[in-house]
C-alpha cells in the first residue's frame, strides 16, 4: 500500500470512528525533493518517524512524517528545515486546514514550553 492509500485509509477510518479519530491529534508535514542542502538532512530526520511513508520518484517524490504533540520537537525539527519551500504542505488529522503553518503550528510550539 503506498501512501495516498494508507492517507486515504485513515481518512475513513476518521469517518467511521470518529470519536477514536477526534482524541488522536496528528500534524503531517508533506515535503518534496528539491536541491536544497537540507533536503537530505530532513529526510534522514523524517526516515526516523515511526510514521513516516513516501510516494513518487524523481521530481515527484514526496516524503510524509506524522507527529502527535508528545512528538513536538521532533515536529518543530523537521519543519525548521522545510518551511521555506512553497512545495511544503501541512496537513492536521490528514486534512488541509487553512492557517495550519501560521496558527496550528504555532499553538503546538506552546507544547515546547517545559
Amino acid at each position: 500500500m503506498n501512501a495516498r492509500q494508507l492517507i486515504e485509509e485513515e481518512k475513513l477510518q476518521n469517518i467511521l470512528n470518529p470519536r477514536k479519530s477526534n482524541r488522536e491529534f496528528k500534524v503531517t508535514i508533506r515535503f518534496q525533493k528539491n536541491l536544497a542542502k537540507n533536503f537530505e538532512k530532513a529526510l534522514a530526520l523524517a526516515r526516523k518517524n515511526p510514521f513516516f511513508m513516501e510516494e513518487g520518484e524523481g521530481d515527484l517524490y514526496r516524503a510524509y512524517a506524522s507527529f502527535h504533540p508528545a512528538d513536538v520537537e521532533g515536529l518543530h525539527e523537521l519543519f525548521e528545515l522545510v518551511k521555506d519551500r512553497e512545495t511544503t504542505k501541512i496537513f492536521l488529522n490528514n486534512k488541509a486546514i487553512p492557517y495550519a503553518q501560521d496558527l496550528w503550528l504555532f499553538l503546538l510550539w506552546f507544547y515546547r514550553i517545559k
